[in-house]
């Protein structure tokens, strides 16, 4: 994860950090295990301004037992914090941990493989523990891959999500409790292809599109007596990268991405004041990123993003400065069947959540992952 992050790769590079999310993927990537930072601000630690929660410590493993030849693929990670693993959703809900299990097998020529991730989590504003959102939900995703051309193939990743809210307003005893809010109606596709247009150059176009609806409480939400809101989000995505590789120690690649987000929340109970209320995010992002082996041991990485962000709707979400700079650089050690990343900078936050938070972020962030191949 921490390469992906210094070269502001998001989908558009082949790289191990993507395989839970592209699990069609994983046959190509097998035979590593990784332990990884997640995004550490030095001040804040994973925490941001203690209500946002950043993305924590996380360990994956996947394994395929004849050397990526064999017919079966394995994997498992463990998340400290979802948020890495969160591939269904615009609402950031204070996630505690995340278990995913991904199995796959190869048929003909055709790779598939299936996911299943376990998020439980929540928070409680106050000692007594009265005012409460509780949460679990179980993702299950399909992802597929096969070749087109020899020098194309095309990746295929769909998920669905239940999830389960209960919300618990303050009181002691509880002014009123929800019980248990459940909802199946979320879920997300996305599809990305590598085409080699000649020996060293390859284009890579992305589209995703993710619908996410549930009853629950927002971020900041103020409470009031027997207030439940009903959301439903949308984001659609389109992009493309034109990628350089000369040999496999050298890495250009130019990126152009087009983001749209709708979000709109209507109160189910309590005060209806503030009528449904949405929002309407657009981004529109450049980058250019950079790798380079200098010596058998050593690799450095650095990426630059510009942002232009849009905003319109009658929600609480301030609009960010119309262009954002994000740059962010990085180091690897190579030393045989080990591995070190680290990187600086990048994004405070994933996308598109960042928007929704309008969290330019310029302080410094930290990012680290270990990893080993056998």
């Amino acid at each position: 994860p921490a390469r992906a992050l210094a070269l502001a790769a998001g989908d558009y590079l082949e790289d191990d950090g993507s395989v839970f999310r592209w699990p069609g993927s994983a046959r190509d990537h097998a035979g590593r295990w990784w332990l990884d930072s997640g995004r550490i601000d030095p001040r804040d630690g994973w925490n941001a301004d203690g209500r946002q929660p950043r993305t924590g410590p996380a360990t994956g493993l996947v394994w395929n037992p004849g050397d990526g030849s064999g017919r079966w693929t394995a994997g498992f990670a463990a998340h400290a914090r979802a948020a890495d693993s969160d591939h269904v959703g615009l609402h950031r809900d204070g996630p505690g941990a995340a278990f995913t299990w991904l199995a796959g097998s190869t048929v003909g020529p055709l790779d598939v493989a299936a996911t299943w991730r376990s998020v439980t989590g929540g928070w409680s504003s106050d000692d007594d523990a009265r005012d409460e959102f509780e949460h679990q939900r179980d993702d299950l995703a399909l992802g597929a891959r096969f070749d087109l051309t020899p020098g194309a193939y095309v990746d295929l990743a769909v998920d669905r999500r239940h999830q389960r809210n209960r919300i618990q307003a303050p009181g002691d005893p509880a002014a009123w409790d929800t019980g248990n809010l459940a909802s199946w109606r979320s879920w997300s596709a996305r599809a990305r292809a590598f085409i080699a247009l000649n020996d060293a150059t390859v284009l890579t176009p992305v589209a995703e599109i993710l619908r996410e609806d549930f009853d629950g409480p927002v971020v900041d939400e103020i409470w009031l007596p027997a207030t439940v809101m009903d959301h439903a989000n949308r984001m659609w995505r389109l992009g493309t990268a034109l990628a350089w590789l000369p040999d496999p120690d050298r890495l250009l690649a130019l990126t152009g991405e087009y983001l749209e987000i709708r979000t709109r929340q209507a109160w189910l109970a309590g005060d209806d004041s503030g009528l449904p209320r949405s929002d309407h995010l657009s981004a529109l992002s450049l980058r250019v990123a950079g790798e380079q082996r200098l010596y058998w041991w050593l690799s450095l990485r650095a990426s630059l993003s510009l942002t232009r962000v849009g905003h319109r709707g009658t929600g609480d979400v301030a609009a960010p400065d119309d262009w954002v700079a994000d740059p962010a650089g990085g180091a690897a050690l190579h030393l045989g069947a080990w591995g070190a990343d680290v990187t600086v900078g990048g994004a405070p936050l994933p996308e598109p959540w960042r928007w929704l938070a309008a969290e330019r972020g310029a302080d410094l962030r930290l990012h680290a992952t270990i990893h080993r191949d056998f």
